[in-house]
């Protein structure tokens, strides 16, 4: 009970009695997960100790903050990986192309959190000129809520003091997740290049006479893409997962800093309601990722 619902239950013996009626915590298991489920589909996932609100509440609150960090941290690493990978094919077995080697394999290697704590400390000693936490400054008014994210909802209305400060705090939480995931798009990519560029079309390009630069970006990097489409899934899985620890670094207020502080505090409904939200977007690129076969290349069809 005190796992569930917090301290509170322990300190009012009727407030304990209306959880256990509320929740069936005296019917057997399939029977509290029958209602469970019943209580998600209807919009109740249970209460937040952490944060003193209902679990959907906390995740409305914070799952708008998540969404435009990944996605910004998404456009960095597919960014960091295509110009990697440009530049390690093109300078094969050079020393540029061993400098994205050891990059991308220093980044993957290395965890999240600790990625945005060396991050913090070059912004904040070295080169202090963007914020190191928080999600926008508190002497700038919050934007009008119309779309529920705020970057986009500044832009709609035209707020670009509040954008500014949104995206000036944004960029560096958004920029570890990337440094810690676009070695995966850069590895794959890289490789698919240069086997294509062994190909026998590229062979038969050469011989009409077409230059290699034509060839290399507009023969070698196309048919690259179906690779690259797949493992740009895959990067989206590891931002959602390493901005857990990022967000809670940069104290900015996302889903993942709830997740973490809903954690430390034993926090089981919040747990489980961030888990669900987590697997359906991870679903949902996936899904995505599948349908984008298709438009990248033209011979696969779905049916």
């Amino acid at each position: 009970m005190t796992a569930w619902f917090g301290k509170g239950v322990s300190i009012d013996p009727n407030l304990a009695q209306i959880y256990i009626k509320e929740y069936h915590f005296n019917d057997p298991v399939y029977v509290q997960y029958f209602y469970y489920i019943s209580g998600l589909l209807h919009g109740d996932w249970g209460y937040s100790p952490t944060r003193g609100e209902p679990v959907a509440s906390a995740i409305a609150d914070t799952l708008p903050y998540t969404l435009q960090l990944v996605l910004l941290s998404f456009v960095f690493a597919v960014i960091i990986g295509i110009v990697s990978a440009l530049i390690g094919a093109r300078n094969a077995d050079k020393l540029p192309d061993k400098i994205v080697k050891g990059s991308y394999i220093i980044g993957f290697a290395t965890p999240p959190f600790f990625i945005a704590i060396v991050v913090i400390l070059i912004f904040a000693l070295l080169l202090p000129v963007l914020p190191t936490s928080g999600a926008m400054s508190i002497s700038v008014p919050p934007p009008q809520h119309i779309t529920g994210l705020p970057m986009l909802d500044a832009a709609i209305t035209g707020d670009w003091a509040a954008l500014d400060s949104l995206l000036a705090h944004a960029i560096l939480p958004a920029l570890a997740n990337a440094l810690a995931v676009y070695g995966i798009l850069t590895r794959v990519l890289r490789s698919s290049l240069l086997d294509a560029m062994q190909s026998n079309f590229v062979t038969a390009a050469r011989a009409r006479g077409i230059s290699e630069k034509r060839i290399f970006y507009g023969y070698a990097f196309t048919n690259s893409l179906v690779t690259a489409v797949t493992m740009v899934a895959l990067m989206f899985t590891f931002i959602l997962g390493s901005t857990i620890f990022v967000e809670y670094i940069f104290s900015y207020p996302g889903i993942g800093d709830f997740v973490v502080r809903a954690t430390l505090n034993i926090d089981y409904p919040s747990i489980l309601g961030t888990t669900l939200i987590f697997a359906a977007m991870i679903i949902l690129v996936n899904l995505m990722a599948d349908v984008l076969y298709a438009v990248v290349d033209p011979r696969i069809r779905y049916r």
